[in-house]
This record gives C-alpha cells, sequence and structure tokens, in this order.
C-alpha cells in the first residue's frame, strides 16, 4: 500500500517554485512575430523541440510557436526513459537508436548537456513465453550491434540489489539504456536551433490555420496568432495532448484520445544509485532509477479516459486515483520488495495521448497538403520523437523519409477510422491496456472490431471464418469446420462498468494463435493452402483498394506513376511498381487499360484512355494517397476515384479454377479468349463483373471485381456450382503462405519505401523506355548493382519463422528477414529478407549463392538454404495452367 510522505499535486500557490526546481525558463528570443516561415511548428514540447533542431540542421528556418512555455504541456513531467530496443521491428529500433545518438552529441553541438545518464536497463521475464519474445529481442538486435544479454535472475539481482530472484526466471539486460532530463532536452535542442536561425515564440498560441482549395483537396497557406499572421505552406502539429485541437481548425479530425498516465517517486533508496532500470513488461510496470530514488509507473487494464484538455492546462497535474494505482504497487512488489517499505515522496499524474494502435503519428495529412503531424507518441516521446523528428524533417525536405516510416505514416489510416470516435477510444484504450503484453504474430485485438465488414462477411462467417482485422476491415483468416466464430462487440474487458461478453468463441480461438511455435491451426491452414495448389479455393479480396483513374492526361499520368508500360492494349493487366523520387517502393499494384466501357462500375464510360488501379492491403491507402500528390504535383488533367466500397472483390485459384469458373459464365474462358494477364467483362447469374486472369498465390486463377448489389447473387453461383470441383474457402494466413511460397512480393514486409525494385528483384517490370517517377535511381543500380539484394530462404530444422530474424552467412550476419512462413508444399518454413555484403560491397550472384547461411531464432542459430528466387513452380507453369495430366483430365462442368 501507499506510504505517501510528499505533496502528490502541484498546487497553484507552489507552482513557481516547482517550476523552478524543475529548470523551466524562457526561451523566446524576444523578436517580432515573423511575416513569413518556411515551416511553422505547433507545439514547445520535445517533439516539436526536436523537429526544430532538425530542421534547422537541414538549412530550414522554422518558427516554433507556444502558446505558454516550452515543455509547459506535458514534457515537462514526463519519465524520460530512452530504451534501445522496442518489439521486434527494424523501424522501431532504427528510431530509437537515431534518438539516442541525437541526444549523445547535442553537448557537443549546443554546449548544453542534455540530461542523458546511460544506467542501462533489465527487462525481467517471469514465464518462458516472455523469455523467448526477449531472446528473439536478444537475437534481432545482434544485426544492429545493440549490446544486450540474456542473464539469470540471480545474475540480474546482482545488477539491481533490490530485485527478488526468485520472482522471475531471467533477464534480457541491455546496458546503453538510458534516461534523459525533458527540460534540459529542450534546452539544448532549442540553442541548437536557434543557432542556425529557426525561432521559438512563447506565449503566443495559433488561433487558425488557413488554407486553399487545391484538386478538391486543401494546401496550408498561414497559421494565424494574436499576433498576426505568418504565410507557410507548412505546418507541423506537434501540439501533444492538444493536437486534435489543431487538426480541429482545418475541419479534420485526427484517431488520438487523451488519458491521465502517471508515476510515483519514492523517498531515498541509497543502494539503487547507479544501476539499471527495470521493465517488467508481466507486471505491467516500469522502474525508472533516478540517483538513490526509485520512479514508478504502469499501464493498468482501467485509464482514466479525457474527453479533453483544457487549454490552459499548463504545467499542471491532476490527483492522483491511488486505488487505480495501487495495482503497480503490488506488482512493483512481488519483483521488488522494498516497495512494501520505502516511502513515496511524490507522485506524477498527467494527461498524454494515445492512439489506435500505439504508435506516434507523422507525416502529411492525405486530405491537407503541407500539414505534417508529429504528435501522438503515447507516453514514450522522449525516447521515439529525436529519431521521428529526424525522418520528419528529411521528409519535408526532400519529399520522403529515408526508412520506412508508414507504421507511423497517419496514411496508415482510412477515413472511416479517423472520423469514428467510438473506434478511435475503444481501441486506444486496448492499446494503453494491453501494452505491455506479449506481442504474438497473429494475435488479433479485440477492440474496434466489425468497423468495416463488406458484402460477404454474414455469409463467410456462417461458413466458419474466422476473422482478422487490417486498416478497419474484417477479412477471413481461416476457417473452421462445424462451428462459427463471430467477433463480439468490446466490452473493455469488464471495466468502466460494461459487462464482460459471455460468448468467448472468438477469444477462445485467439489462445491458439498465442505462440511464437507453429499455431493451434497450422493445420488446418494447411489444409486450406494445399486445397488451392490441388484443386480451387475461394479468397475474398474485398478490402483491396480500388481506384479508376481518368481525364485528358490518364495515359500520361500513367506513364509517369508506373514503373510498368501500361500501354498494352485494353483489358491487359500489368503489374507495376509505384516510386518515389528516390527510387523507393511506394506501393505495388496492378494496373488494367480501359477503353470506352458499356456504362457499369466495372465498365465505364470514360473518353479516351482510362486505368482499372487495384492495390493489395496496407498498399491500398498509400497507393492512393501517392498518386493523388503526384497528380497535383504534375498538374496532370486526370482524376483519381477511390471505388473500393462499391465493389466486392473474389478471387478463384487452383487448378480447377478455370472448369469451375466456365460453368457458371457463358463467356469463353480459353487461353486463346482469355490469356495470362487479360481482363474481360463477364456474366454470372445474370451480373456484369470483371474478371481478371492473375494470381498472388502461384496458380491459374482469377479475379473477379463484382458491384455490391451482385455480390451475393455471384457467390451464391459459385459456391453451389464449386460443389462439382470440390471448391474450399480459403483465409489469407494461407493466402500469405502461397503467396511468401511462391516468392511473391508483400509491400510493408519484404518490399518498402527504403526498396529499390532492383534490389527487391523486380528489375523485369521497371521498362527501359520513357521517363517515370525515381526511374534515375532504378537505372543507376541497373548498371552498377546493389548493395543489398532479396533473397529466398528453406530451413531444414523445424523452426518457425515470422519475419525479424537476423541472417548469418560464413559466421557474418549479412542481414536479417523481412518476412516468414510455412510452405506447405515445399514442406519447410520459408523467410524473405535482404542480404548485404559484410564488407560494405556490391551483392552479386555469386556472392549470394556461395556461403554457408543460418537464420538465427531466439539466440539459437539453424541452417538455412538460399535461393535467388523460390523454388516452388520455378518455370511458372502453374500460372500457365499447364498442370499435369493427372490433374488435367478431371474437368467438372454444371450445367
Amino acid at each position: 500500500m501507499f506510504r505517501v510522505t510528499g505533496s502528490t499535486i502541484l498546487k497553484a500557490h507552489t507552482r513557481r517554485k516547482t517550476l523552478r526546481k524543475f529548470g523551466i525558463r524562457d526561451y523566446s528570443d524576444k523578436t517580432e512575430l515573423p511575416t513569413q516561415a518556411d515551416v511553422v511548428v505547433i507545439g514547445g514540447g520535445t517533439a516539436g523541440c526536436n523537429v526544430l533542431y532538425q530542421l534547422s540542421k537541414r538549412g530550414i528556418k522554422a518558427v516554433l510557436l507556444e502558446r505558454g512555455k516550452v515543455t509547459n504541456g506535458t514534457t515537462w513531467h514526463t519519465g524520460g526513459l530512452i530504451w534501445r530496443l522496442s518489439r521486434p521491428s527494424d523501424v522501431d529500433i532504427k528510431l530509437l537508436e537515431s534518438s539516442r545518438n541525437t541526444y549523445m552529441s547535442l553537448e557537443q553541438d549546443t554546449g548544453i548537456h542534455p540530461g542523458l545518464v546511460q544506467n542501462g536497463g533489465l527487462f525481467i521475464a517471469r514465464n518462458d513465453e516472455r523469455l523467448h519474445e526477449y531472446k528473439r529481442l536478444h537475437s534481432f538486435a545482434h544485426y544492429f550491434n545493440i549490446d544486450t544479454q540474456i542473464i539469470s535472475a540471480s545474475e540480474a539481482a546482482e545488477l539491481s540489489p533490490i530485485l527478488k530472484p526468485t520472482s522471475f526466471k531471467a533477464a534480457l539486460y541491455s546496458p546503453g539504456d538510458s534516461y534523459i532530463d525533458p527540460t534540459m532536452l529542450c534546452s539544448s535542442l532549442v540553442k541548437g536551433a536557434t543557432k542556425r536561425g529557426s525561432q521559438v515564440i512563447e506565449n503566443c498560441p495559433v488561433t487558425g490555420i488557413i488554407t486553399d482549395p487545391v484538386s478538391n483537396i486543401r494546401k496550408v497557406k498561414a497559421v494565424q496568432t494574436p499576433n498576426g499572421d505568418i504565410k507557410t505552406n507548412c505546418v507541423i502539429n506537434a501540439a501533444g495532448v492538444w493536437s486534435r485541437n489543431i487538426s480541429q481548425m482545418v475541419g479534420v479530425d485526427i484517431p488520438l484520445t487523451p488519458m491521465k498516465h502517471s508515476y510515483i517517486i519514492t523517498d531515498s533508496v541509497p543502494e539503487v544509485k547507479g544501476t539499471p532500470s527495470i521493465r517488467d513488461h508481466d507486471g505491467n510496470v516500469y522502474i525508472k532509477v533516478q540517483g538513490d530514488t526509485l520512479h514508478l509507473g504502469g499501464y493498468e487494464i482501467n485509464p482514466e479516459i479525457l474527453k479533453d484538455v483544457a487549454d490552459d492546462f499548463t504545467f499542471g497535474l491532476y490527483e492522483l486515483d491511488k486505488s487505480l494505482f495501487q495495482v503497480h504497487m503490488e506488482k512493483a512488489t512481488e519483483i521488488c520488495p522494498i516497495f512494501n517499505t520505502v516511502g513515496i515522496k511524490t507522485d506524477i499524474c498527467g494527461p498524454e495521448s494515445f492512439s489506435p494502435d500505439h504508435k506516434p503519428l507523422l507525416g502529411e495529412d492525405p486530405r491537407i497538403l503541407g500539414l505534417f503531424y508529429n504528435c501522438g507518441y503515447n507516453s514514450g516521446g522522449m525516447q521515439l520523437s529525436g529519431g521521428c523528428s529526424e525522418q520528419l524533417a528529411i521528409w519535408i525536405a526532400t519529399g520522403q523519409p529515408e526508412i520506412h516510416m508508414y507504421n507511423y505514416d497517419i496514411t496508415r489510416y482510412t477515413p472511416h477510422q479517423r472520423t469514428d470516435r467510438a473506434w478511435i477510444t475503444e481501441t486506444s484504450h486496448e492499446s494503453y491496456a494491453k501494452n505491455y503484453d506479449i506481442v504474438f504474430p497473429y494475435d488479433q485485438r479485440l477492440s474496434g472490431r466489425n468497423h468495416k465488414i463488406d458484402m460477404f462477411h454474414e455469409a463467410l462467417v456462417a461458413r466458419g471464418a474466422v476473422m482478422e482485422q487490417v486498416q478497419g476491415f474484417e477479412r477471413p483468416a481461416y476457417y473452421v469446420k462445424d462451428r462459427t466464430v463471430p467477433v463480439r462487440g468490446y466490452d473493455w474487458y469488464g471495466c468502466y462498468e460494461h459487462v464482460e461478453n459471455p460468448d468467448k468463441r472468438y477469444e477462445k480461438e485467439l489462445e491458439g494463435e498465442r505462440t511464437f511455435g507453429f499455431s493451434a491451426h497450422h493445420h488446418a491452414i494447411g489444409e486450406e493452402a494445399l486445397s488451392i495448389r490441388n484443386s480451387v479455393g475461394l479468397f475474398n479480396l474485398s478490402h483491396f483498394t480500388k481506384m479508376y483513374l481518368t481525364g485528358p492526361d490518364a495515359q500520361e499520368a500513367a506513364d509517369w506513376l508506373f514503373t510498368v508500360d501500361t500501354d498494352l492494349g485494353a483489358g491487359r493487366v500489368a503489374y507495376s511498381c509505384l516510386l518515389n523520387s528516390k527510387g523507393g517502393i511506394e506501393a505495388d499494384c496492378t494496373v488494367t487499360q480501359l477503353t470506352e466501357g458499356v456504362g457499369t462500375l466495372v465498365g465505364p464510360i470514360i473518353k479516351g484512355k482510362g486505368y482499372y488501379i487495384v492495390a493489395c492491403g496496407e498498399s491500398g491507402l498509400q497507393a492512393l494517397s501517392h498518386i493523388r500528390k503526384e497528380l497535383i504535383k504534375k498538374n496532370f488533367k486526370s482524376v483519381i476515384t477511390d471505388v473500393t466500397d462499391r465493389m466486392g472483390t473474389l478471387s478463384l485459384q487452383g487448378p480447377k479454377s478455370r472448369q469451375l469458373l466456365q460453368s457458371v459464365t457463358e463467356s469463353p474462358i480459353t487461353d486463346d479468349k482469355f490469356p495470362i494477364g487479360m481482363s474481360n467483362l463477364i456474366k454470372i447469374n445474370g451480373h456484369v463483373l470483371r474478371a481478371m486472369r492473375i494470381s498472388f498465390v502461384g496458380e491459374l486463377g482469377y479475379q473477379l471485381h463484382i458491384p455490391v448489389a451482385s455480390c451475393i447473387p455471384v457467390y451464391n453461383k459459385l459456391v453451389d456450382a464449386g460443389k462439382g470441383f470440390d471448391l474450399e474457402h480459403i483465409g489469407f494466413r494461407a493466402f500469405y503462405s502461397l503467396s511468401c511460397e511462391k516468392g511473391y512480393h508483400l509491400w510493408n514486409y519484404d518490399i518498402r519505401i527504403d526498396d529499390n525494385p532492383v534490389e527487391a528483384d523486380l528489375r523485369g517490370i521497371c521498362r527501359e523506355n520513357g521517363q517515370y517517377l525515381g526511374k534515375q535511381h532504378v537505372d543507376k543500380l541497373k548498371k552498377h548493382g546493389c548493395y543489398k539484394r532479396r533473397a529466398f530462404f528453406t530451413m531444414q530444422n523445424d523452426v518457425c519463422l515470422h519475419g525479424m530474424e537476423t541472417v548469418w552467412r560464413d559466421d557474418q550476419i549479412v542481414g536479417y528477414l523481412r518476412r516468414g512462413n510455412y510452405g506447405y508444399s515445399l514442406d519447410c518454413s520459408i523467410g524473405i529478407g535482404y542480404v548485404q555484403h559484410p564488407k560494405g560491397k556490391i551483392v552479386d550472384d555469386e556472392f549470394l549463392k556461395s556461403g554457408k547461411y543460418e537464420i538465427e531464432v531466439a539466440d539459437k542459430r539453424y541452417p538455412a538454404t538460399l535461393f535467388l528466387k523460390s523454388p516452388f513452380d520455378p518455370t511458372h507453369n502453374r500460372i500457365l495452367g499447364e498442370y499435369d495430366s493427372e490433374v488435367q483430365e478431371q474437368d467438372h462442368f454444371e450445367d
């Protein structure tokens, strides 16, 4: 229980004294408000100061506007922990390392010490599954040359004498972990920025943002303040917990939810001085060691959610709800008994902003050109905002970041997600409450479900679909026999007087996914995958983004946007990349050339040429945003129209797909009339739809793009006819297994914004003729070679791969996997990753094919075989429909 010995809230009459204690001072340069600026940064917390500093280093003269004093929002009272490792994510680790490197160099640059103290960190594992997670993290750290050690409980207690070694199994020790003083950090950042010509103006609130219309969206023109307007084309919203207020000035909402977050500070504990900070994920608590005191905080399952935070909440705190915090005291006491006796000097309870996926919001708003975000740090701003701000500054200066920031980019949220406050609140709650849970590869959230369901949803659930969610869309993960597994509404884990759901079927199903080994549904997923290889299966791809590119300049725009030659004739389907100006892959998609249609959604009447564009999964929103911005930049007389919600998409794949499709349509589905890479309008059950002969799983197959009103009649006809062809419903777990086994690419995994098509083995879809965005970088690598190359791996041992495993060659680290799966036809675990030369040389075929390869999984290396391309059907006979005679003779037709 609490033993309080000091004050617990910042009272108004003690505020001035307390602020002096925290080192708060004036930062304004006392100059008049400028009339124009390259960039205006709104908010003087750690995010705003970091990005101001990074912009100034790149020669950009920016102005930071703070309505009160720098650090006066949530920064001044933050805990300030700086971890070097996050969950296994290469981008997260790069950003954490960038923050650390920035902070370590500040004193030399500015002459002001940022208050960084390196005391190390211990990650406590109370059970075997957590220890396995830490071993995976430890193995991945090898690639980044980050010093970590898996140590016993007794060894951890030697490093931190307050630990009770019998209360946990082991620990991950990270000697380079630190903590930092927020006020000293901001002082140093501001000094570095202002000496390069940037300005900080305090007591200057932003009251409005002026925009101009441009091509159906808007762009930033100026910001308004009580002291006058500042003309600018670029505004960075770094207003922390008040960031929604800023975005609402231009009529847009962002997915952030304010909550109270707390920690306590103990009386003196002399024996902890200089010892590592502690992160006990299983107990949902963290313990920062600062001097001879302990700062204890955590993530409770029932945080106090705030509707908003008052504008005048400056250097303010809330009264701590001790009944809420008691659970953290109890958990901390289990591993550190000293909390039973030590006194509590003070407590800190302040507002923080949290996002639905517990990642910050960065990047340019797709609705407002020139409005960038640097907010939503989920109480982790000190450790992430240095790296994020560096990437954001590069983003603004050059047009895109250097590393793959999609999982931080606000574009990752659909328009529906950004405006649905109920969805935002409940998903943000679960992200907070489950923040320290083990991150299993295939686990699913319970909050925010059924946010976006398509026209096939109810029929598929009735057939046993176990749903997963991607970008708010429900889609089948896999299917179960003889039962249904519906996803119920969020019950908030019984908190806030909500009644827990009595129907636990979906939660029970997820229990089989909570492992780093093979899923409990591994064999069922394998049956689905092999049914595609041996017969025919039906996928629901309706969440794929579907767009029309039309207008007088449609062909010119297509030539600029797509790496592949799209002028192949009406109905031809081409797979293409969309690149940025640095040659990075912004998205991948299929592009179908259209001519004058029949006046339907799937065959629209257009003047001249037009294109039907389909982008897969997470690539969709990125593709739409990228195309829209490029059309504006290049002033093309063209329009991109999103029709995703107006069409469903089914896919028939497998040796019997042609026979099944032919049995339900009078249109000829033959090689001469319907060759691979062709798109035709056909009729099924009296309904016109667009059929495309393409495959993402390496089989003979077809995609069917169907207007909403026709979806169920077409689906019913296919299912009924499919009884004669052994048709199976297939989920996305099997889809990704099949796709990976064939060696196909998956955007946001093995192709990303920081990959060039030549590096990714996609030079074949990058044309030699003409110009397209990023082509000079493609041509350069074609000519001179690459410093990293995409490769395919098979495993000889029965070990499970998920991605982010370190790759060794001849006892040297040469890369890591971006993607892992199980190939059911190859009958082994498979992975796709990038290989680099250990001496920084060009990577050629000879280097790749020679050497002894190993994949490190959870601190153990396993032998692996590298292939330049997948060994599954390397001659592509199956896609062409050229199966063996036994399969070819199995012809079935229905009237």
